[in-house]
Order: structure tokens, then C-alpha cells, then sequence
């Protein structure tokens, strides 16, 4: 009996012993793992990165192309390239070019725009030109350099580099390329156009049309523009004649009696001032909302009676867009197959803002009709369709007028006169 309880004892204790012995072994190896994940988790081991293969641009001749180009403006800071801000349609553009091995540099393309936009702009067909790489070795455009050896590369010298498919690809979703042209070495996007189109969308609201149309007439021809735009005479400006060839005015859809209804301007000219097309909208809303007369324009353009330009706000950047650049002898190409993505790719951009602007429409609906039945109101307001202007103010007893406000700028009429 003493024996077998001693044995009992004994087996306890060595079981015991065990158990801790193998607990105390789990513990050590769980710390050992948790030490090993924390230390992979904040190590920052380099990975091993393949070298990139230096592209040789000297197997390749460079050539001079125009490129039309498209993209939607609300959400860059304009058009040109600069120093402090990245989203710019030009940075995402010299972006694409360079990653698609078409330019080494974009301070040695010779790269000249047609007409610089800002921020918030759009553009259909906005026009830009420079050397590329190009896979020929002759043709329009063509040139070599005394260290090209291009002769010497292996594969197509024929068929030219796919230049709308390959950018396309890499540009942003509403940034794309509808056509290239070879050009001779003397074109210029800047200086080799010959008239640019540009497009404004406004709803009518409560905008007197007739009285807006009256005043854009008043625009057509050559005239001293420094009322309706804005100074730059530190970049150089100091000539501000420009030639409007027609300025019109016209409904996009059939509900005259709507405010709702969505009207075009569209304005053609040889060339334009810094804001120009902004100001003289502006103006047009102004007399459109029967806060200005017709005659204010007139009044405006005649420098010697108005040599400063007043005061004003200009109207938004958001519904402006280039619609057109026309050049001569441009024998504009595209490949069908890239086109057809194209349109594919606008049909889908207009199919997403499209059923927003609808589903704000049938809220709008809802509300009007709840509206006019719940207060018995027969009208319905309309302020918030004025158009979009820095600083309108309402129709009412504060208001201003044009020709007696302070005006902003200095008097450059002595400058022009050389």
C-alpha cells in the first residue's frame, strides 16, 4: 500500500514536471514566431529591383506631329505645365509621352500649344505640337540627328508609331488623343492657326436670350478688347485688338418656355485675350438679367470713353470649352479601330453624368410639383439657374451699375500707339 501511493505521488510529480516543461518549450517558440513576424513587419528589406533597360532614342528618328486632343478641365489646374502643381493636362500628357518612350524630355520636344486654357477649362479639340520618336526614316516631319543610327535598328521602318493608341492607354480617363498630323518644321500650334472656336453652356433661367443676343453682336469685328479681358501686360501684352468673326447664341433643345432650357454660345475668332471669352459672357449675363443695357457693350469697347476697365465678375470657367482650331494643309490621321474605343469611351463619360444630372432633374420635379401644389404659387423660383459669375449679385438697389464702378488696371493707350 505505502509503495503504490508513493508510486502514485511520484507519477503526479513527473507528469507535472512535463506539462511545464512543454509549456514552458510553447512559450518560447510562440515568442521566438511573434519576435520573427514583428521583426519581417517593421524590417524594410530592399527588394531586389530589376534594372530598367536604358531605351537607345539615338536608333530612332524624331518627328514633327501635331496631336488634336480632348479632355474635360474641371478637375486640373488648367492646361500648361507648372512648377507648383502636377495635375495640369500638359504634366499628364508629357506623363504618357514619356512613358511610352516618344520624348526624352519635355524642355527639348519644341513643344507649342494652340491656346492655353485654365484651370477648370475643357476642350474638344485643343491642338499641340512636337518632335517625337518616329519609326521612318524619311517622310514629313522626319529629321536626323548627326548621331542618329537609326538605319542600324533591327525590325519596321515602314509603318509609323500607333501614336493615338499608345497614349490613349496611358493617359487619364478624361485626357484622350483623337488625332495626329506630320508637320513640316516651321508649324506651330501657337502661330499656324487660323481661327479658334470656343463654346459656353448656360440654362436660360430668367435671362432675357433676345437682349444677349443684340449685345453679342455688338462684339463682331475688330476692336480693342482691354475691357473684356485681363491684363497681362507683364507677360508681354500690351496690343489688346483682336477680330471676333461671329458671335451667336442658340438653344440645344426644344422647351423654349423652360428655364431649363440649355443654350450655346459659341464665339470664332482669330485669336483671344487672356479671359476674354469669360469677361464677354459675363457682361451678356449682366444685360441678360436686365441689370445692364444693351449699349453697356458699346460703351465698353469705346476706349477713349472707357479707357479702364470697370470692375466685374467674369463668368465661370466650369461651362467653357475649346470647341475647334483650324489650321491649313493639316491632313489629320487616325487609326478606325482606336476610334471606335474612342467614342466608346465618351459614350460611357456622358452616360455617368448624364444619370446624375437626370436623377437631380426627377428631384427637381418632385419638389416644383410639391412646390406649386402645397403654396398654390403659379411660378416657381428661378435665381438659382442665373448663370455661374464670380461675384453677380442680384437684381436689387445695391446693385452698381457698369460705367460707375472703380475701375482696375493702369491706362495703356500710349503703348499701343507705337
Amino acid at each position: 500500500m505505502f509503495f503504490s501511493r508513493s508510486r502514485d505521488i511520484i507519477w503526479t510529480r513527473i507528469t507535472c514536471a512535463i506539462n511545464s516543461i512543454r509549456r514552458k518549450t510553447m512559450h518560447s517558440e510562440s515568442t521566438a514566431l511573434e519576435s520573427t513576424v514583428i521583426a519581417e513587419n517593421t524590417s524594410d528589406p530592399k527588394p531586389v529591383k530589376k534594372a530598367d533597360r536604358q531605351f537607345d532614342f539615338k536608333l530612332y528618328t524624331q518627328r514633327h506631329i501635331a496631336l488634336k486632343v480632348a479632355y474635360l478641365g474641371w478637375d486640373y489646374h488648367g492646361l500648361a505645365i507648372q512648377e507648383t502643381a502636377d495635375d495640369t493636362i500638359e504634366s499628364k500628357l508629357f506623363e504618357a509621352l514619356k512613358r511610352a518612350k516618344l520624348i526624352e524630355s519635355h524642355l527639348e520636344c519644341k513643344f507649342a500649344r494652340c491656346g492655353r486654357t485654365d484651370k477648370g477649362v475643357s476642350a474638344l479639340s485643343q491642338v499641340v505640337s512636337l518632335y517625337v520618336r518616329s519609326n521612318l526614316l524619311e517622310g514629313l516631319g522626319v529629321v536626323t540627328s548627326t548621331d542618329c543610327r537609326a538605319s542600324e535598328r533591327k525590325g519596321d521602318k515602314t509603318s509609323e508609331i500607333q501614336y493615338m493608341h499608345i497614349l490613349n492607354k496611358l493617359l487619364p480617363e478624361d485626357i484622350r488623343v483623337l488625332a495626329w498630323a506630320p508637320v513640316t518644321a516651321d508649324f506651330s500650334a501657337r502661330f499656324s492657326c487660323l481661327q479658334r472656336t470656343y463654346k459656353y453652356l448656360f440654362p436660360k433661367g430668367s435671362l432675357d436670350i433676345s437682349r444677349m443676343q443684340a449685345a453679342a453682336q455688338k462684339f463682331v469685328g475688330e476692336h480693342d478688347f482691354r475691357n473684356f479681358c485681363k491684363m497681362d501686360v507683364a507677360g508681354g501684352t500690351t496690343n489688346f485688338r483682336r477680330r471676333i468673326l461671329s458671335f451667336d447664341i442658340n438653344p440645344l433643345d426644344n422647351s423654349p418656355s423652360s428655364p431649363y432650357q440649355m443654350h450655346e454660345v459659341t464665339i470664332t475668332g482669330l485669336a483671344f485675350l487672356w479671359h476674354q471669352v469669360r469677361c464677354m459672357v459675363g457682361v451678356l449675363f449682366l444685360i441678360g438679367s436686365g441689370l445692364e443695357d444693351v449699349m453697356l457693350v458699346d460703351k465698353m469697347l469705346d476706349i477713349e470713353k472707357c479707357p479702364r476697365k470697370p470692375q466685374y465678375g467674369m463668368a465661370s470657367e466650369i461651362p467653357l470649352m475649346l470647341f475647334d482650331c483650324v489650321f491649313e494643309d493639316v491632313n489629320w490621321q487616325r487609326d478606325e479601330q482606336a476610334y471606335e474605343h474612342l467614342v466608346s469611351h465618351f459614350q460611357a463619360l456622358w452616360t455617368a453624368q448624364m444619370v446624375r444630372a437626370t436623377m437631380l432633374r426627377r428631384m427637381l420635379d418632385s419638389l416644383e410639383y410639391s412646390f406649386l401644389t402645397g403654396l398654390g404659387t403659379p411660378t416657381l423660383p428661378s435665381s438659382q439657374l442665373a448663370p455661374l459669375v464670380t461675384d453677380q449679385k442680384s437684381k436689387s438697389k445695391s446693385y452698381k451699375p457698369m460705367m460707375s464702378r472703380q475701375t482696375s488696371g493702369a491706362c495703356f493707350l500710349s503703348l499701343v500707339s507705337f
